[in-house]
């Protein structure tokens, strides 16, 4: 079925206030762009997604909070030939318009912010030109020939055309991948933002007319896994083929020490899914990272990550034996090939947020991350110190990071 006149007057939100022209951008880029069954296929993941998460928060109201199965990093013997079982996915998607803002607001100029992008935005005063993406992938490319083998690597940016899609490949291409021999690229998808009334929005820029849109979330490099390549073959079917039995996932935006990747790997093992957490030393309300707790509604106990929005009186009660609190997650995770190949993500609702100015917020749609280690029939929080590793955020980040590559030897 096709786009006609009405349905597009019924579904772009204002077009009868947008001029002949526009209207006629409007048209041709859904009819060029994206099928009314697609678009139809966003609305319905829309109000399933928004289902899921009342339901995921009702059985949370009813359900036994028990603390999770727990190994610390200190307890982990490891072995660098572990990593052979693995590839790693690390997600750089992000935009990173909040580190831009603040950069601006420190004084650096357009020339400074030209080929901007959070994952490779120089840390000052070290040799990494490209940031925390080189970090990782020269961590990655030493480690591999250390133990005379290369990991296979992922990548994922933003969505086709965004500026992470253009401006990594591109640094990547330039620099030989920083040494990684074994690494694939991929844009991970993107939905319409719609209002709460389900209709596109369209933006003016100068003379371009575009609809507002947003990745699939924290879950889209994940899900994107599974999605057939040009040989036909999804990523993860080639990394089966090749002997693979797990995925580390890791955020491109963010710093380790050398010895993140051989603990998860050998912490892994014997989990089909395993979040890696911190134990936190109290546990106000107001704490805003989701919470590793394993839960029992009907059947078993199975793990969760529950976040800010969703979790009870009860979650803030849960100890373990030694009186220590749920660990909150990091956004690192480890899950078998097995355990993604045979569940379909649940689509997963962000809480409302803004459109544009002038429109009700409205929930962004997609994938969680998180929900991958829900599926895990035998999951672990695998925690680790909060000194191995450091997120960038804001500019004063970038500042902290110069200081731990020094004390990480990087």
């Amino acid at each position: 079925m096709p786009w006609d006149k009405e349905k597009i007057e019924r579904f772009v939100w204002n077009y009868e206030n947008y001029d002949i022209s526009q209207q006629a951008k409007i048209e041709k880029y859904l009819r060029e762009n994206v099928s009314f069954e697609e678009f139809c296929k966003q609305r319905r993941q829309k109000t399933k997604a928004i289902e899921n998460g009342i339901a995921a928060k009702n059985i949370l109201l009813g359900a036994r909070q028990k603390y999770p199965q727990r190994i610390d990093y200190s307890q982990i013997s490891v072995n660098l030939q572990d990593i052979k079982k693995y590839a790693v996915l690390i997600m750089a998607g992000g935009e990173g318009e909040r580190l831009r803002l603040s950069l601006e607001e420190r004084g650096y100029s357009k020339d400074d912010l030209r080929d901007f992008t959070k994952a490779t935005f120089p840390i000052p005063n070290t040799k990494f030109k490209f940031g925390a993406l080189e970090v990782n992938l020269k961590t990655i490319a030493e480690l591999s020939k250390s133990i005379n083998y290369e990991i296979p690597t992922i990548i994922t940016t933003g969505p086709k055309n965004s500026d992470t899609d253009e401006i990594i490949p591109k640094i990547l291409s330039e620099n030989a991948n920083f040494g990684v021999k074994n690494i694939e690229i991929i844009a991970q998808n993107e939905r319409f933002h719609l209002t709460c009334d389900d209709k596109i929005v369209f933006e003016i820029n100068g003379s371009e007319i575009k609809p507002v849109k947003n990745p699939d979330e924290t879950g889209g490099p994940i899900a994107k896994l599974k999605e057939p390549q040009k040989n036909g073959k999804s990523i993860l079917e080639n990394l089966e083929k090749n002997g693979i039995k797990k995925i580390i996932v890791l955020q491109g935006t963010a710093v380790y020490s050398k010895r993140i990747l051989p603990v998860i790997a050998a912490a892994g093992l014997n989990y089909d899914g395993l979040g890696i957490g911190i134990l936190r030393e109290n546990f106000p309300e107001y704490d805003p990272y989701g919470t590793f707790v394993s839960v029992k509604n009907d059947g078993d106990f199975n793990l969760r990550i529950v976040e800010k929005n969703m979790r009870t009186c009860d979650t803030y009660k849960v100890k373990d034996e030694n009186g220590k609190f749920l660990p909150y997650n990091t956004g690192f995770y480890v899950f078998d090939i097995d355990l993604l190949k045979n569940v379909e993500m649940s689509d997963y609702a962000t809480p409302p947020k803004i459109i544009l100015e002038g429109i009700d917020l409205s929930s962004k749609i997609g994938f969680a991350a998180t929900d991958i280690i829900s599926f895990a029939k035998k999951p672990a929080v695998l925690t680790i110190s909060n000194d191995d590793f450091h997120v960038i955020k804001n500019v004063e980040d970038l500042n902290v990071l110069t200081e731990i590559i020094t004390k990480f030897g990087l």
